[in-house]
């Protein structure tokens, strides 16, 4: 739950491509088989996203399956379960799994999105505790939940949970405080994702700019996030191309979700624009070839961080700084409290010392290795209660 397939967020098909890579691991040193369900939103469904995943793993169509999750409708109350907010296909479909793994998305399991998105997500996450189906709310950031009916929703769902994973201290300590609950810190799923390093490298010093487009004021999500913003976005990508153009670096405009906010500038000249990826793995091979790369999608900063790329994220919530924190990498142009001028100057600082950056992720990767490698095994030990729970049965 909570691991898209067929969204045009190449961040959230990340986390569910690095997951089922965990988990086919898993199955293979437990010799347990593996069949997946995946839920998600009937209007989003593409068969074709799904036939690449089920491709990519080589796993059949019994193997990978998609289960949609309906909206509530008001108008047609007896086609859903009111609590819940489901229709009754959907909890067939939770009713037939032996374990559930909600990932929400990587950073959704929040109100910052509204508090409609919340309930959206949230309430099969209950219906699953409720049903008594084992349940890991796997690596995420969790909160902040700002109304407090949305806080003792998740406290409910967080307590009843037979593990919980945050993928930074941060988090962790949000939670600490907020329930009576065991949280494992770990990482995020995408730092495990693989990619293909098959670009060929130029004379010229290579930056890709992610241009998010929660961010710029011709924005693709509705959402009000760059009215929490210190700094004008889109005057701040507007100095940073100049200043870029102005080292004769070559500057590319790279979308992480859909087209992004590539648009809002993708006219400048002497830039170049890369069309929206058809999967994650494509995205993070390409942002390899990068030399450095400064992005506001947190996941597109993952893709090159753990490519061995100088990055620079931009960061425009906690979830930014609650990570790389984690990881002792300081390189963080923080947008919500730097403005324009200062946020820009920073970016430019560690552009020119880029190299340092290269030195410390690489550092930082060591780390992650070791903190990815020992959530996994968490996982597995959780997964493997499970089996041997329903083998003795």
């Amino acid at each position: 739950m909570g691991g898209l397939v067929s969204n045009e967020n190449m961040g959230c098909v990340a986390l569910t491509y690095s997951l089922l890579a965990m988990l086919n691991r898993i199955s293979n040193r437990i010799k347990c088989d593996f069949d997946y369900i995946i839920f998600e939103y009937d209007q989003d469904y593409s068969e074709n996203k799904f036939d690449e995943l089920r491709q990519y793993f080589k796993l059949s169509r019994n193997q990978i399956q998609y289960a949609p999750i309906g909206y509530y409708d008001l108008n047609n109350p007896k086609l859903f379960l009111k609590k819940a907010r489901i229709n009754f296909k959907t909890l067939h479909d939770i009713k037939r799994c032996d374990v559930v793994i909600d990932i929400t998305q990587g950073d959704s399991f929040s109100d910052i999105y509204g508090e409609e998105r919340f309930f959206r997500l949230s309430n099969i996450k209950y219906v699953a505790e409720i049903l008594q189906i084992p349940f890991i709310l796997g690596p995420q950031t969790y909160g902040p939940f700002m109304k407090q009916k949305v806080e003792k929703f998740a406290r409910k769902i967080i307590n009843k949970a037979n593990l919980v994973v945050s993928r930074d201290t941060k988090s962790a300590m949000y939670l600490k405080e907020l329930c009576d609950k065991d949280i494992y810190v770990g990482t995020d799923l995408a730092f495990g994702l693989p990619y293909n390093d098959e670009y060929a490298t130029s004379g010229k010093l290579k930056v890709g700019i992610n241009p998010s487009g929660l961010l710029c004021n011709k924005k693709n999500e509705k959402t009000d996030l760059n009215t929490a913003l210190s700094a004008d976005y889109d005057q701040y990508v507007l100095e940073l191309i100049n200043c870029l153009k102005e080292r004769n670096f070559d500057i590319y405009l790279i979308p992480h979700v859909g087209e992004d906010g590539v648009n809002s500038f993708s006219e400048i000249e002497g830039v170049n624009t890369h069309p929206e990826f058809s999967n994650p793995i494509e995205a993070k091979s390409f942002i390899s070839s990068m030399d450095i790369f400064i992005g506001a999608r947190m996941h597109a900063t993952i893709a090159a961080f753990s490519s061995g790329v100088a990055t620079i994220p931009t960061a425009y919530s906690r979830k930014f700084a609650g990570l790389y924190e984690t990881l002792d990498y300081k390189y963080v142009v923080d947008l919500t409290r730097d403005n324009t001028s200062e946020a820009l100057q920073q970016t430019m600082r560690y552009v020119d010392a880029y190299l340092e950056l290269k030195k410390s992720s690489k550092y930082s990767m060591q780390k992650v290795k070791k903190i990815y490698d020992a959530m996994e095994d968490k996982i597995q030990k959780e997964i493997e209660k499970i089996v041997n729970n329903r083998r003795s049965k």
